[in-house]
């Protein structure tokens, strides 16, 4: 158990933990600045908007992550495949499969006193932790990974 504990320690509580939070919160600025512009001063609705936000903040995060927080040194044509689909798949689980799991126990389990909004608001919340803690999981051990950890 000891064993268990000190791995958990060492490879989620560390140096490269922090600054990939840190990368995610500039993430998240550099997402909401782009939303905030586009909507307010450049009006490009919904899905240009939401797109762009989204691109730029992946690609952010890309080299951030590749350079800063995992120090990969991988060619970009190796990693980039694997990032991108680590992404979509942390997306649909987190999103997807996480919405139906957050629906039935929302429903069934607990059900609070919220509204809609205010609960569809809770439900994103708990599916972006999800979609982040799932990330970093991904990132570090299968895009990032780096041959000595192999």
């Amino acid at each position: 158990m000891k064993k268990i504990i000190e791995w958990i320690r060492t490879e989620f509580f560390s140096r490269e933990t922090l600054i990939y939070l840190i990368t995610g919160l500039i993430s998240t600025a550099i997402n909401w600045t782009i939303t905030y512009v586009f909507n307010n001063f450049l009006h490009l609705g919904y899905w240009v908007t939401s797109g762009a936000a989204f691109i730029c903040s992946l690609i952010f995060t890309y080299f951030a992550n590749k350079k800063y927080t995992f120090k990969n040194t991988e060619s970009m044509s190796t990693v980039l495949p694997k990032y991108l689909v680590e992404v979509l798949v942390c997306f649909v689980l987190a999103y997807g499969a996480g919405k139906v799991v957050l629906d039935w126990f929302f429903s069934k389990v607990y059900t609070p006193e919220l509204s809609t909004d205010k609960l569809n608001t809770v439900k994103g919340i708990l599916a972006n932790i999800c979609y982040i803690g799932l990330n970093y999981i991904g990132q570090k051990f299968f895009v990032f990974r780096t041959k000595k950890e192999e």
